[in-house]
């Protein structure tokens, strides 16, 4: 071990100690030792907090100009490979800190629900994973540390066990295994052509190569795996799915946190292996308004609340992506979008880590996500009210809070690349870029007018007269800091954001600027005023009249008006990996089947043509040959070509049952028929076959044999490395 072994601890305390809050929450509920179970339900949030400060500790070190690296060998062949510096240390911090509020919040939504120690554990688990993933300095302890943040996170997707959970869980692990892979095709190929995947020495290594094939085949297998990670476009299925179905704790940090820890390798691709790339990001960038469109869209039109939060989140990655694609393509002035990207996935980290935690307030009292039984509930309640309305505000750009700041920064690097491009593309996607967010400040505002200002419904009244408390004040004052974060980083973005961008914009090789961001520009407010514009046009014009129809005694109900063409996985992945992969190998193994049985059918009438012409030779010459040789073939029935082989192999084992049937007939052993045996055998054989080729798990295994065919080759191209 070499380096600051320090760096290890907020990797290691979580990863190290995760069990210890399970293990005793599950043992006290079990034996009914309420001291046992307080003991692990203090410790979770304990560890977190723990974990917490000693990210500021070594974040405020790395923040002061001193690198912190670490190097342990010997592990996975590679060795781990930590560093911490800007970008880490301000995101290691930002991540631990949304863990510390979800999971003293969590004490509060899972009280009374079972698997608490479970929910605890894994928590604790996907934390050092997390933490692993934004202290990596190369790409293979970023590749270790993602999947295991990917696999332990399933638990949250799953953990309620219904229905829909255990289908939400299958999408989300089958996104997670299938992008890793890629994502290792990948490292591979980056690996054998560059020889080494540390991200410091990316950026030259790239440049040098002599195959830029090979650089772009594995640039975009990392950004598939990352891509899916982060909820882009056409990947993003799993997120509207998950979301909704985990706790709200689990899924403030799935949306908040986990989606920037796919960010972040994209962000390495754009920064090191493809800066001033413009074809890369091109591509980059058409991705980037599909995801936030998509999202948008859906949003617009459903009533889950957890859902519109959830597809809210493939909306701003979108916005996020935007300005990742424009760092490969603005010459002079990327430090605008560099800047507004990381400064974005920060923002969104903590609109999120509000939203979806008054969400869990909603959902933890009323017991449902639609929005006609949540209507009205955040009436006489000004706390809820004005820690809802800083998110909602902040989300959709508003001037004065954080988002604004962000936003801007993105639409002034659009503006940039049109001017320097004189291409009417990026004029195209200024406009796509304000029309979503305006869809922000849309459903936002649904959201907003369906909890305060709509009657109250029947859950909501009966809950009212049941209950005083709808939240105790300790979590309250634990949700308004980030809440006020939202408020004063907007106000004062000279004195918080810009400098935060400036320390972690390091992370991306990139022409920097002493040039610093006026944010409240006139052209800035401009862009903030048409998005608004929008953003209530789209509202009163399409939400409105699609979402709303009066119901019973004239009161309002919400239509859920979610297009379901556009959920990809049941219009387009489903059908062709559950049904269309297999009907596709069975046709082509039922093709290899015919071809094969037309081959033998010649071969085997040929060869009945030759054995009849041995035969007749045979009966000139001697009878014996003919009965001991010639004649057990000749005289064979015509089998089925499936069974051919038995002529061969049953032949010989008749051969050894005449020389042994005399001692067969000592013993009084049965004389068996090889040739019918192992006819038997070969039927029940193609039977199974059958229904193996017809089944998903042919298709899978299918898959996993040319996977393994191509890491074998990849493999080999190591070799010489």
């Amino acid at each position: 071990m070499k380096g600051e072994a320090g760096l290890l601890l907020p990797v290691m305390i979580p990863i190290v100690l995760a069990l210890l809050p399970g293990l005793l929450t599950a043992a006290g509920e079990r034996k009914d030792n309420k001291a046992l179970t307080l003991c692990g339900k203090f410790l979770f949030p304990a560890l977190t907090c723990v974990t917490f400060l000693s990210c500021c500790l070594y974040g405020i070190m790395a923040l002061n100009g001193r690198t912190l690296e670490l190097t342990v060998p010997e592990i996975c062949g590679f060795g781990l490979q930590l560093r911490m510096d800007g970008f880490r240390a301000v995101y290691a911090m930002v991540a631990a800190f949304a863990w510390t509020v979800s999971s003293a919040f969590a004490l509060w939504y899972l009280k009374g629900e079972e698997h608490q120690g479970r929910y605890f554990g894994y928590t604790l688990l996907v934390l050092g994973m997390t933490l692993g993933v934004f202290l990596s300095a190369d790409l293979m302890t970023t590749f270790i540390f993602f999947e295991g943040m990917s696999l332990a996170s399933y638990v949250w997707v799953v953990f309620e066990e219904d229905e829909e959970a255990v289908r939400a869980s299958k999408t989300y692990l089958a996104v997670a295994v299938i992008g890793g892979l890629v994502m290792l095709m990948g490292l591979f190929l980056l690996q054998k052509e560059t020889g080494s995947l540390l991200i410091e020495n990316l950026a030259f290594a790239a440049q040098i190569s002599g195959n830029k094939t090979v650089i772009y085949a594995a640039g975009f297998c990392l950004l598939f795996g990352f891509g899916a990670k982060a909820g882009a476009y056409p990947l993003h299925i799993w997120l509207p799915k998950a979301h909704p179905v985990a706790p709200a704790p689990a899924s403030a940090l799935l949306s908040g946190i986990l989606t920037k820890a796919g960010m972040y390798g994209i962000l390495i691709l754009v920064g090191r292996i493809f800066i001033g790339d413009e074809y890369f990001g091109r591509i980059l960038l058409v991705i980037a308004v599909l995801t936030m469109l998509t999202g948008a869209l859906i949003a617009l039109f459903s009533i889950d609340v957890k859902h519109v939060l959830a597809c809210s989140s493939v909306s701003q990655i979108g916005f996020i992506l935007t300005g990742a694609s424009l760092a490969c393509i603005l010459k002079e002035e990327q430090w605008l979008a560099v800047q507004g990207a990381i400064l974005h996935m920060m923002n969104h980290s903590f609109f999120k880590l509000v939203l979806f935690l008054l969400a869990g307030v909603l959902v933890k009292n009323l017991h449902s996500r639609n929005l006609n039984d949540l209507s009205g509930f955040g009436k006489e309640k000004p706390w809820f009210m004005v820690t809802f309305l800083l998110a909602y505000l902040g989300i959709a750009g508003i001037p004065g809070l954080s988002g604004f700041v962000s936003k801007s920064m993105i639409h002034e690097a659009i503006v940039v690349a049109a001017k320097e491009s004189g291409s009417g593309f990026y004029k195209l996607v200024e406009w796509l870029f304000l029309i979503a967010g305006g869809c922000t400040l849309a459903y936002m505002t649904k959201l907003f007018v369906v909890l305060f200002f709509r009657p109250q419904s029947n859950a909501v009244k009966a809950f009212n007269n049941k209950n005083k408390q709808y939240l105790p004040l300790w979590a309250k004052i634990l949700l308004s800091v980030p809440a006020a974060a939202i408020y004063l980083a907007g106000t004062l973005p000279e004195y918080l954001m810009i400098p935060a961008a400036k320390k972690a914009s390091d992370l991306l090789n990139y022409a920097h600027a002493e040039e610093t961001f006026r944010v409240f520009t006139a052209e800035n407010v401009k862009g903030g005023v048409i998005s608004v514009a929008i953003g209530l046009a789209v509202y009163f014009f399409a939400v409105r009249p699609l979402t709303e129809r009066k119901g019973r005694k004239n009161m309002i109900e919400y239509v859920n008006r979610y297009p379901a063409y556009i959920d990809l996985e049941n219009a387009l992945y489903r059908p062709v990996l559950l049904t269309g992969l297999p009907t596709v190998c069975g046709g082509a193994c039922r093709t290899l089947e015919l071809a094969s049985e037309g081959i033998a059918k010649l071969v085997f009438g040929f060869s009945k043509l030759v054995a009849g012409f041995a035969d007749r030779i045979a009966d000139l010459t001697t009878a014996g040959v003919r009965r001991t040789v010639l004649r057990p073939v000749c005289e064979t029935p015509t089998l089925s070509t499936t069974k051919r082989f038995s002529l061969f192999a049953g032949g010989i084992a008749n051969g050894v049952r005449r020389v042994w049937r005399k001692l067969l007939r000592k013993t009084g052993g049965e004389q068996k028929d090889y040739v019918k045996k192992i006819n038997r055998g070969i039927d029940d054989t193609s039977e199974t076959f059958k229904y193996v080729v017809r089944s998903l798990s042919y298709g899978l295994l299918a898959f996993c044999v040319g996977l393994l065919a191509m890491l074998l080759y990849l493999l080999y191209c190591l070799q010489g490395l």
